[in-house]
């Protein structure tokens, strides 16, 4: 019973919409502008670097902390990722928006960093460098940030190589349409 509580309270702590609140004090309906987007991409491509760090902080410890909770609670690692897995939801499909939330990729960040630090830095490094440093696209740097996880991942913790395919194949469903070209996803 207690991981079912876990599980709705890391989905709410997910669906707090960071990037609508920093766009809203901004005075800007960040879902009418850009991909539309409440994430930390959009927020910086629309309001730039003040309002998308605080945005990219509070998503990342919505994954975070909701692991750590669920951490805490169970005292194993999969009921870690799956309570921690409930904050990506909220953070998707929050109810407060209409379920049209962000792509979880700053929640899964936080997921990493609490449960394989090593692999979650790394994959901010790569995520930093292809983006800013190259020039690539937020989503194609983030796929690469993700394929360094899964690469670290299972390096570190084999026995658990399935919570990056996870995190993999829920950025795919999150990103399908930036990848397809659909919507805006600058580089």
């Amino acid at each position: 019973m207690n991981i079912l509580i876990a599980c709705a309270a890391a989905y709410l702590l997910g669906s707090i919409p960071a990037g609508k609140i920093a766009a809203r004090i901004a005075g800007v309906d960040i879902q009418k502008r850009g991909s539309g987007n409440i994430g930390f991409a959009n927020v910086l491509r629309i309001l730039g670097w003040k309002y998308a760090l605080p945005t990219l902080a509070v998503d990342i410890a919505k994954g975070f902390f909701a692991t750590l909770l669920g951490w805490r609670l169970t005292g194993d690692l999969t009921g870690a990722f799956l309570v921690g897995y409930f904050a990506i939801i909220g953070h998707c499909f929050p109810m407060w928006l209409k379920f049209r939330g962000g792509k979880g990729v700053a929640a899964g960040l936080g997921i990493v960093l609490c449960l394989a630090p090593i692999a979650g830095v790394l994959a901010m490094i790569f995520y930093g460098t292809t983006r800013f440093l190259l020039k690539m696209k937020s989503s194609t740097a983030s796929f690469i940030g993700l394929f360094t996880v899964m690469i670290s991942w299972t390096i570190a913790m084999p026995n658990l190589w399935w919570f990056s395919i996870i995190l993999l194949f829920t950025a795919g469903f999150t990103l399908r349409k930036n990848i397809r070209g659909t919507v805006p996803d600058y580089g």
